[in-house]
């Protein structure tokens, strides 16, 4: 799970007015993520891991989506 450490992710639909995230911090015995917005660093969340696979809701990289 280390590797998701400041991986960047799109969110296919706009999150708190933003799509661009970089991973903050990892949390393995839960399995989850926390993200923030490299657009605006006070937006952050703590998402599942199983959630961040989902390419229907995140894709890896910044993407511009249209």
């Amino acid at each position: 799970m280390d590797r998701y450490i400041k991986s960047k992710w799109t969110s296919v639909k706009k999150k708190y007015g933003w799509r661009h995230y970089e991973v903050k911090n990892v949390f393995k015995k839960k399995k989850e993520l926390e993200m923030f917005s490299v657009c605006d660093d006070k937006i952050s969340f703590i998402i599942k891991l199983e959630d961040i696979k989902n390419r229907k809701q995140w894709v890896p990289g910044w993407k511009k989506i249209v």
